[in-house]
């Protein structure tokens, strides 16, 4: 909400100011937050039937 408090501020500036002709100063807009992208979790590979037996076994 501040960000567009802050864009609106500075285009009411820009539109209402006393400059030259085409000599309106460019306003950056407010930085506005990007969504991050979800990390992809490597997917386990499933243990064969074999392999659970030699896990148990182990003990």
């Amino acid at each position: 909400m501040s960000a567009d408090l802050f864009d609106s501020i500075n285009q009411n500036t820009r539109a209402t100011g006393q400059w030259g002709k085409g000599k309106a100063p460019k306003i950056p807009q407010y930085p506005r937050p990007q969504a991050k992208k979800a990390e992809k979790k490597k997917a386990k590979k499933p243990r064969s039937v074999a392999e659970i037996y030699k896990h148990f076994q182990r003990r």
